[in-house]
Parts: structure tokens; sequence; C-alpha cells
């Protein structure tokens, strides 16, 4: 067995950027020529505009598809921007617990003839955090104000004497107060406002959205108990603002909270503050640009790039905005969502955590603490009822937003998440290394108590042995065993946060916790091992319980502790030999090639997550394979996560106590970057073919850094760019140690090709102008046929059929499949189209679809022929066989018609028998 490393793990990926300005912003992208760098003067000289652009979602078509939405947000309120009716923006809150439901969809039919226009283009600006939209002399720029929980949108080029609606509705089941009036201030407002009453915790919370308008002739009525509606003229320029002011509500008066949510909403120019705050974000976040011959370093550059939006979007309210991996505030669903939205799965926040600290924007992990520290010391209660002989705190695996720690329990019998123990001790390394990362010393006193409470709880429940170790019984190794004796997770996790927090208990006067720190790691039993695939490898535990989930517990001492390191052929091995090859988007797979020195790896890994995930194209996921975008509730953004993570190891190590430059970044990914480290110190680098052309450190602190040789064999020196003298010099060593000064900048250059021999270009970008794809994957909304406009026929219920489609060959034939027409009778080619919803196969209500015709027409059915007999419906009846048939990649369907008058028209459901059913009919409305 190789020997455990004893450093500090430095939590490996973390990077920042050196982004200094640019007077220019329009130099030329990085060439492919070894003779250019952009670092001068001490820093990466980038132009953060071009950057990120690079980046931006392009709608080469309107987003007709809910689950093509667009994300926006400040950190507190999200919102999911498409086109269907016109234009729609479902709104929602990190804070409306505990079902997380939305505060509303707006929705603006006036837009219509700007989705449809001939000349539509559309972007998910990153820059400037808009959607922007144009066509038919038309724009639209939607944005969340970076500094108000305000939904904008802003339109020019409308018709002034045309009248416009904008409503804003809830959905069915939900029981909001709606108001429409005038405020004292002559503002017309309609709104919704619901709470939301938790009865195990007796908390309330919700939402109050409220909707006014700058425009002419502005009116607002209550349609109906679900639905607000503005009516108004553009102003005489063609242009109107919508603004949805959407605060926390709980309870009270409606008008009032009302009134105060579209404070400031007639602002002259409400974007200047909200652009200026991005512009600040993309300023001190880390670049990093990548070129490929095959454009897979680009994709893979942009789903980084989006994953950072992602975080500044969503991360700054007083909880983390994912649960289980969902985040919430982009939701296009309705009120509907994937796993409990009132509680959070440590496993699924910790990718994003390691991710902001590399990318430099550590205070996005601020939600992360928070949640953990405001709830200490109901997690110690809980402890103290629950764990049986335990002191302290367990920090539970899955914690409820009211503090209710479940996990935590020994009283009852074991299961996926109660009795995972990891959870405490990668509360206190994250904490550590924030701290290590941003020298936030407020952050590490203030969780000092928690860190000592989780270290005694793991000191009060290890237990002596007769082998003369202390022994974890009776707990879990993540999911995968339950019941198990000391997982490998554990054990590392305790040998890493032992000698921390033994430190810290000397500079916070308690020496006697420090001597039982420092003993009880001498007596953590050895890593287990196992022979897997015919070789030795560190097992999940110390003992062999049956998998009940696809982690991969024994990696966890490679990332996040660190404790082994490329060197070690045992992790190597136990590397190749895991049970569980990245499965599920929460797979750090390409993090431990990373760190394993494997670049092959980290490239084929990152694409195959994509593959295998990233079946969005807003660049969210799903968490396992075999999914499709149109069957899916929800948007997960932990891939985003684990593969900023991988890049940022794969290009900046120091986990070990040395910095490793481009340990394991693709040969056939060129890049340039930054990475930020522990010590506050950021690492900038070019890449090229493999081989960085120089290093650039700009120090946070006084420090001596242990720096690897980035051309192994070559001399290198290193150089203080302030005063021009050489701190270290010319070496062949494989290892050299610099003294660094903060605010010092050094420049680590091959003797044979210094700094001076580069010429400068600056590092930049173009604005992206197409979907990007890689594989089956894309990024961006791609042109697609929209939605049947009818003067025939008229969807009313249910909701989610409303969107008529053309009857014609490649014809989508339900709104939650992607199966299509193959082929269809001639006389039902180009007429309306009314969907299925194949999920409601075997609903049996015989009310299920109503739709009016204007005029006499003849009503198509097309029923699956397995039905016969079986399961058809009695309505079915009133319908003639035709003998045709339509063809879809479904199921071949049997067509029915009946002759219908102008006026309403019902139909029932799929199925006449309880819980039976295939496939759904779908419709056909055609003119007589």
């Amino acid at each position: 067995m190789q020997p455990v490393r004893w450093t500090l793990p430095l939590l490996a990926s973390l990077l920042a950027v050196s982004t200094g300005s640019l007077a220019a912003a329009s130099g030329p992208a990085v060439p492919a020529d070894p003779v250019t760098t952009a670092w001068r003067d001490g820093a990466l000289r980038t132009d953060p505009a071009g950057l990120v652009a690079r980046s931006d979602l392009v709608q080469e078509g309107p987003a007709w598809r809910a689950y093509q939405a667009m994300p926006l947000g400040n950190g507190t309120l999200g919102a999911a921007v498409w086109a269907e009716k016109g234009y729609s923006a479902q709104l929602n809150r990190v804070d409306t617990f505990p079902e997380l439901k939305s505060a509303g969809r707006l929705v603006v039919p006036g837009l219509d003839p700007l989705m449809r226009a001939a000349d539509y283009t559309g972007r998910l600006a990153l820059y400037d955090g808009q959607v922007v939209q144009r066509g038919g002399g038309m724009s639209a720029h939607s944005y969340v104000r970076a500094d108000a929980d305000q939904f904008v949108l802003e339109v020019t080029g409308a018709d002034p004497g045309k009248e416009q609606t904008a409503d804003l509705k809830l959905w069915d089941g939900r029981t909001p107060k709606a108001i429409a009036t005038k405020t004292v201030a002559a503002q017309t407002v309609a709104a919704l406002a619901e709470t939301f009453h938790d009865q195990s915790s007796g908390s309330t919370t919700g939402a109050v959205a409220a909707l006014t308008a700058r425009a002419r002739d502005v009116s607002a009525e209550v349609v109906d108990p679900l639905t607000v509606r503005l009516t108004f003229r553009p102003n005489a320029d063609g242009s109107f603002r919508l603004v949805v002011g959407v605060p926390a509500y709980t309870g009270g008066d409606v008008g009032a909270a009302a009134r105060q949510a579209v404070k400031g909403a007639d602002e002259p120019r409400p974007d200047q503050r909200h652009t200026a705050w991005w512009h600040a974000f993309w300023a001190k976040a880390a670049p990093l640009r990548i070129t490929s011959a095959d454009g897979s370093g680009e994709y893979v550059e942009n789903l980084r790039t989006l994953q950072l939006y992602t975080m500044a979007a969503s991360m700054r309210s007083a909880v983390p905005s994912t649960h289980g991996a969902v985040v919430r505030m982009f939701s296009s669903a309705k009120d509907q969502a994937d796993w409990a939205q009132d509680s959070f799965w440590h496993f699924n926040l910790r990718m994003l955590v390691s991710a902001n600290l590399g990318a430099g924007i550590a205070e996005y992990n601020s939600p992360y603490f928070r949640f953990y520290l405001d709830r200490a010391a109901l997690m110690k209660e809980w402890t103290r009822t629950h764990w049986v002989g335990a002191r302290g705190t367990c920090v539970p695996e899955f914690l409820r937003y009211d503090g209710t720690a479940d996990g935590c329990d020994n009283t009852t019998e074991p299961s996926w998440v109660k009795r995972i123990l990891s959870t405490g001790p990668e509360l206190v390394n994250n904490i550590w290394q924030q701290y290590r990362h941003t020298g936030d010393r407020a952050l590490l006193e203030r969780a000092y108590p928690l860190m000592r409470d989780i270290a005694e709880f793991h000191l009060s429940v290890l237990r002596p042995g007769a082998d003369g170790y202390l022994h974890l019984e009776h707990v879990n190794a993540l999911e995968v065993q339950w019941d198990t004796t000391d997982p490998t997770p554990d054990l590392a996790g305790m040998r890493v946060i032992f000698p921390i927090v033994a430190d810290l208990a000397d500079s916070h006067d308690d020496p006697a916790l420090a001597t039982r720190l420092r003993a009880a790691v001498t007596k953590l039993p050895p890593f287990r091992t196992v022979e897997r695939g015919g070789e030795q490898v560190l097992a999940w535990s110390g003992t062999d319980e049956e998998a009940r989930n696809t982690q991969n517990p024994e990696l966890e001492a490679l990332w996040p502790w660190g404790v082994f390191d490329e060197t070690s052929e045992l992790m190597q091995a136990t590397y190749r030999q895991r049970v569980y090859p990245q499965d599920k988007d929460w797979g750090m797979d390409s993090t431990w090639a990373a760190r394993l020195g494997q670049a092959g790896e980290v490239k084929r890994l990152l694409l195959k997550g994509i593959q295998d995930f990233q079946i969005f194209p807003n660049g969210f996921t799903v968490h396992r394979t075999g999914r499709e975008a149109v069957r899916q509730q929800s948007f997960y953004n932990e891939w985003g996560g684990v593969l900023t993570t991988g890049l940022q190891e794969a290009l900046v190590q120091s986990y070990d106590g040395v910095l490793h430059v481009a340990p394991a970044w693709p040969t056939d990914w060129d890049v340039a970057g930054s990475v930020q480290i522990e010590g506050e110190h950021r690492i900038s680098t070019e890449v090229r073919n493999g081989v960085p052309s120089v290093v650039g450190i700009q120090a946070g602190s006084k420090d001596s850094l242990r720096v690897r040789n980035p051309w192994p064999g070559q001399q290198f020196r290193v150089v203080d760019q302030r005063t021009g003298q050489t701190v270290t010099a010319p070496t062949t060593d494989d290892v050299v140690t610099v003294a660094v000064a903060p605010n010092h900048s050094y420049v680590v250059e091959r003797v044979a090709v210094p700094l001076s021999s580069f010429a400068f270009a600056p590092l930049t970008g173009e604005q992206a102008d197409a979907v990007k794809t890689v594989g089956t994957r894309m990024l961006g909304v791609p042109k697609s046929e929209p939605p049947l406009k009818s003067d025939l026929v008229t969807v009313r219920t249910p909701d989610k059929l409303q969107n008529l489609v053309k009857a014609q060959t490649g014809a989508p034939i339900y709104v939650d499949r992607s199966y299509t027409v193959t082929d269809l009778p001639s006389q039902l080619a180009g007429h309306a189209l009314i969907p299925g919803a194949n999920n409601d196969s075997k609903n049996t209500s015989p009310t299920y679809l109503t739709f009016d015709v204007s005029r006499p027409a003849t009503v198509y059915v097309a029923f699956d022929p397995r039905g016969e007999g079986v399961w058809w419906p009695e309505w079915l009846s009133s319908f003639t066989r035709t003998g045709e048939t339509v063809g879809t990649t479904d199921q071949r369907l049997l067509l029915f018609k009946r002759e219908v008058p102008a006026g309403p028209v019902q139909l029932g459901a799929n199925s006449g028998v309880e819980d039976k059913g295939n496939s759904t009919y779908i419709t056909f409305v055609t003119p007589r």
C-alpha cells in the first residue's frame, strides 16, 4: 500500500483570474504562434467583453419550447425566458419554501411578430446579463436587475397605435390574492401574492409578483383568480417597459407590498446599474480561452463560462440555489421540480464550491457557508437528541432549510443519507479552503465553533478496537454502503481536518482539544485495500456491504481530500478499477484524472459527460444518461461545477503544496487563462500543444511557493516583475521554493525562451454568432417551425396542448416526447395538429380536451391500435374509422373522423379503462 501524503490538501482546482484592463478591446485573438503572450506588466491582459461573448447562447430562431428557455437572475430572483404565446417569462425566487413555488409567469402576446420575423436574431448576452432579441423592426431586452428583485422587459419598435396586453398568471392549485390598482403616484399595478406555510417548522414564506408598465393608457384588471392583466399602448416612439417586482412576502397588505415591489420601475435607465454590476463581475472572474481544431475545446470553454454566469445569477441569497442539483430559480416548468426542494444535499453542492474557488469568484460560496452556519445551533441540538453517545455536531448529508438534520441519527436504521458522516469534515475543509483562497478571517472566526464541534463529534464516535486503532462503526460510506465500518472518505477526511482544527484550537486557547485531535490522527486505521480487476486498490470501507448507489467512495481520498497524488500506483490502479465510471453528472472522474496526470482522460470524460448529461440548449443538464429534454421538468447545474473543477485542476494544481502548471492539460486544446490557488495567489499561463509558454504569478500574500518546473529538464528562472530582480536563479531543478510578497507579480520563464522574446497579443474574442455543437449536443437554439397560427381552431384546455403544430412530416406529435410524424394522409397536410401528452396515456377524464372551431370543421383523431378492445374510450364511438393511418416514429396510429359545427368541441381522455393505455391520441382539425 502506498503511504498517505500528510500534507494538508490545498483544494487543487482553484484558480482565479488576473483580468488586467485593456485600453482597447479590439486587439486580435491570441494566435497559435508560440511567440505571443497576453502577459504584460504583471498581469494577463484581457478583454472581458470579447472573451465572455464567445460563450453567448445564440438563438438562430426563437425558443418556442419551455425546455429551451434562457436563464436570467440576480442571485435571489430568477427567470426563464422563451417564446411561447408570443413571449413568456417564468419568475422564481430562491426562498419560497417549502416547495419553491413560482411567483408567476409573464405572457406578452404582442411580441409574437418579433418572434416570427424572418430576420429574427436572439442571444443570451452573458457579459450584460440580458436576453436580447430583434426582428421585424422590433427589439426586446430582458433582464433581472442586479440591484433589485425586478424582472424587466424593454421593448422598442412596437406599433404605437396598437393596444398591447401583459398577463401575469399562476396555475391550477394555487390560491393567490389578486389585485389591480393605481398607486398614489398614478402608477398602475396588477399583482398576485401568495404565502406558503410549512407545518413541520411553522415557518411562512411567499412572494408577491407586481406588474407595472411604462407606457400609455395603462389599465389593470383581475382576469380570474389566477390571472391579472395590464392593457396599454406603447409610447409614441414605439417603446414600452414592463417590470415585475418579486420581493419576498409573508402576508399583509398586498397593495402596499405591490407598490414597494415596483419602486424605481420608472427610472430612466435601470439597465445601467445592472450592466455595470455584470461587467464588474466578469472583470474579476478568471478568464479561460480554449481553442481546438475540432471545436470541442471552445464548447467546453463555453460551458465553463456559463457555469460562472449561473453562479453569479443564482448564488447571492441566504441559502444556496441548488437542491439535489436542481437549480429551481431558472425553471420554466410551472411548479414542478425533481427531488425535495425544501432540502439540500451536500454532495450536489461541493463541486460548485470548488469551481468557484478556482475561478476567482469565491464570494458566491457565501450562501453555502451561511446556510450551514446559520443552522449550527439547530444541528448541534439535533445531534444531542438523535445521536446517542455523541458530543458536538453532526452535519447531515441531507439538511432541510429549517435545520432538520434527518441524516444524523443512530437511533433508527441506516439508509441512503442516514449516517453519512463525511459531510461535516468536508464542510470544515471547505471553510478552511475559502479562508486560504480569500483571506476571509471573519468567516474563519465565525465558523470556528462549528468546526470545533464537528471535530468533537468525530472524536466522540470513534471507538477503540482490539487492533489499537480508533474505528468508525455502523456508518455509511456515502450512499454506497450502509452500516459499514471505517469508510475511506471518513478516514481521509479525519486525517485532513483533525490537524487543521488542532491548529485553530491552539490559536483559540483550547490546547486540550488540539492534543486530543493530534493523538487521534496517529490512531486512525490504515486504508484497507482489496483486489479488483487483478490489481490492488483502495476499498470503499473496512467491510464489504453491498452497493446501494453508484458513487466511488475510495476515490474521495484523491479528491476532495488529496491524501494521495499522481505518484501513487495504488491510486492509479484504484482509478482504473473504479466500479462506477462517471455514470451520473455528480461524478468527479475528470478531476480525479487531472490529479493523476491523465490529460487524455480529462478530455474524454468531459466530452462524454456533455454527451451523457447536457441535453438542454441553455447548457443545463440532467443527472443520468438516456434522458430527453422534452421529457424533463428540471434544469440541473452540478455538471457545470464538475466540468469547471476538472478543467481548472487540469490547468493548475497546488493541493499537495506544490504549484503544478498544466499537469493534465489535453495536448490538442490550446488554452490561455488564470487560476486562483491558496494564499490568494493568481496563476496565469498559456499552453500550446501541451507546453506552457510563460507562467505568471500575482501574489496575494507573503508566502513561500514551491513551484514545479513547467518544462522538465530545461532551465527556468523566476523574476520579480516589480523590481526586475531574479528571485530564483536559472535551474533545472524539479521543484524550487519561491518567496513571494503580496501585490508583487512574478514570471516563471524558460531561460532559452524568456518573456522578452514573446510579442504581446492581448486575450480577446469575438461574439458568438451561431449555435455550437459537439456530437449530438448543442448550445443555443436552432431555427425551428413556429407554433401554427390558426383562424379555425383554438385550444382552451389543457393549457399544455394550446400550441398548435403544422401537420407535416417531421412535426412533433407530443408535447412531452420527441416522436414525430413520418407520413400522413394528404387531406391533413398543412392543417392544425393538436399534439398529445403521452404522460396522460392512462388518463380517463371525460372532459380532457376542449377547443373551439370558428366554422364547421372535420376533427380527426389518431389512436394507438393496441388499445382496440382493451382500453379505447367510449367517446371514440362517435367517430368514424377512415381506414387510413398516420405514421409516427413511435407507433402507426389509426385515423378516425367526425364532422363538427362551429363552436366548442370536447373530447375525452386517451383511455376508458383505469390504469390502462399506451400511446396517447393526437388530433387534427381541417376546414369543411
